[in-house]
């Protein structure tokens, strides 16, 4: 996430947004438009090398599919994240899409003409760069992640959640968003029934509270505790701390 966020005047929630901060290095409003589109879950989002984009609200999914056709969840993008940053480089998977993961799902896309393009400045350059970077090194965590045992990869999944949603609507929010078990068993490379086994587990003993589409943390120290297993901080930390140079 880009470092400085600023409230967007123009928007009716006036929502902090890594893609107004990206905007505020244009000086001019000319030639850069930006509008907003609204998702249902599960709906594809263009995504294209000429744009910017970022989440309003909601949740984005990006999903890969492999030779054998199988499909697998590689990353979220929780509000205020720039996202399909890979379509304006050479590093382009052809079977990696972009999705909206919850109802309703809203997306900023960013358009700058030619003009505007050539005269982004190279701090601009430099944040874009970073946040690359800072999707390789989320993915050197994610192995470790994916590496541990079942319980410790939910905590790790939950404290993620609950990060982005504390910086969405504050500090002292709990909710979590309504991702689907099958994305959340993807993610986490879980059955379905590994994951409704372990929040089971958790209701238990007081961690959470709540049907899965409306799941509340109870105990965020306790799943912090058990996140810290992986060697990797809670909340992949490295991707929000990439723009903040």
């Amino acid at each position: 996430m880009l470092r400085d966020l600023h409230a967007c005047g123009g928007c009716g929630k006036q929502t902090v947004c890594a893609l107004l901060d990206a905007g505020a290095e244009f000086p001019q409003p000319q030639g850069v438009e930006i509008r907003q589109q609204e998702f249902c879950a599960d709906a594809p989002i263009d995504v294209d090398g000429d744009c910017l984009l970022a989440v309003k609200s909601g949740v984005v999914k990006s999903v890969c599919r492999d030779a054998q056709g199988n499909t697998r969840v590689l990353a979220f993008s929780f509000a205020g994240d720039l996202f399909g940053l890979e379509a304006m480089t050479d590093a382009a998977h052809g079977e990696l899409r972009h999705g909206a993961a919850v109802s309703m799902t809203t997306v900023c896309r960013m358009r700058l003409s030619p003009d505007a393009a050539r005269r982004a400045s190279p701090h601009f350059c430099d944040r874009l760069s970073a946040e690359l970077a800072a999707r390789l090194r989320d993915n050197f965590a994610h192995r470790q992640i994916v590496a541990a045992a079942a319980p410790v990869r939910m905590a790790h999944w939950l404290m993620q959640c609950l990060r982005a949603a504390q910086a969405q609507r504050g500090a002292r929010c709990l909710s979590l968003p309504a991702i689907a078990r099958a994305d959340m068993a993807s993610y986490l490379h879980l059955r379905a029934e590994t994951v409704s086994r372990i929040l089971s587990e958790f209701r238990r003993k007081g961690w959470v509270r709540g049907p899965l589409h409306r799941l509340e943390v109870c105990d965020a120290e306790a799943l912090a505790h058990l996140a810290r297993g992986t060697g990797v901080k809670s909340g992949c930390a490295s991707h929000q701390e990439a723009m903040h140079g």
